[in-house]
């Protein structure tokens, strides 16, 4: 663990196998790759950043900005001579992410969208009353703000690993099977999760362009999306490749909008395999 910039990260392989840089989602922290930092670090060197105003840097007023903390990372990465890169992201992370390969396109080859063509739903974070045409959408769209504005205290975590009715009544909108999780990774994952500024993202969405941001990627980016994540379903994917040029669509089975929880080890492997594909 370290923290550069004003960014804390956790760092683990070397250089020599290219640079993994991984950004959460809402509401997360870097701890939810904390598994998939473990595969891809032993063969290269992978790094996962709290997003600036999420995890450990989260602050009572809930500060954040996507410029802002999109430059705090381009200097961690000038700081950690990030070259050749893959950008990884997860869910809303992915605008972030693609607003961070804009600012540094000559540090990353690649970015990976996790569970992050959310085109439909960035449209109604932004235009509420859209929630009206499709209101079950509309729904998962907030309680995944609201799961994101909450620090989960450690007992909570607890019991959800031990207690698998709970985990059914709480993970539901967000796995696809709950009593089939690891205990032990579900407590590692989502601690640091919650944080005031997921209500900054949300006053504020109407004003993120949230389709300016993604067009300026010039960098390929890959797809990998659970096939029973709520907040995505194939429109999402075509509309998606109308702002950013997608060379890769993997699919997940069996799995929900979180697959760094419930399918890591392939989700490590299809990170690395896009990361093969410019070699």
């Amino acid at each position: 663990m370290g923290t550069e910039h004003g960014v804390r990260y956790r760092e683990q392989g070397e250089a020599v196998g290219g640079t993994y840089l991984m950004v959460h989602g809402l509401g997360g922290s870097l701890e939810q790759w904390s598994e998939i930092v473990r595969l891809l670090g032993a063969g290269a060197r992978a790094i996962a950043v709290d997003v600036p105003g999420f995890g450990r840097t989260r602050t009572v007023t809930g500060a954040f900005s996507v410029d802002e903390s999109a430059r705090a990372i381009v200097r961690l990465c000038a700081e950690k001579d990030v070259r050749d890169g893959v950008l990884v992201s997860h869910s809303v992370g992915c605008v972030l992410a693609a607003r961070v390969a804009a600012l540094a396109p000559d540090r990353f080859r690649r970015l990976v969208f996790v569970s992050g063509a959310l085109v439909r739903a960035s449209e109604m974070a932004q235009h509420p009353t859209r929630a009206l045409r499709a209101p079950m959408l509309g729904l998962t769209v907030a309680t995944q703000f609201v799961a994101g504005l909450f620090p989960v205290p450690r007992p909570v975590l607890n019991a959800l690993a031990r207690v698998k009715p709970l985990r059914r009544l709480l993970l539901r909108p967000f796995v696809a099977a709950p009593d089939s999780l690891d205990g032990g990774l579900l407590v590692e994952t989502l601690t640091g999760t919650g944080s005031p500024a997921v209500l900054r993202v949300l006053f504020t969405a109407k004003g993120i362009p949230y389709d300016d941001i993604l067009r300026a990627v010039t960098q390929p980016v890959d797809l990998i999306t659970g096939d029973r994540d709520p907040l995505i379903r194939d429109q999402d994917r075509v509309l998606v490749r109308e702002l950013v040029r997608v060379e890769g669509d993997a699919v997940i089975r069996r799995c929900g909008h979180w697959p760094w929880l419930e399918h890591p080890a392939e989700l490590a492997a299809l990170i690395a395999e896009s990361a093969r594909h410019d070699r």
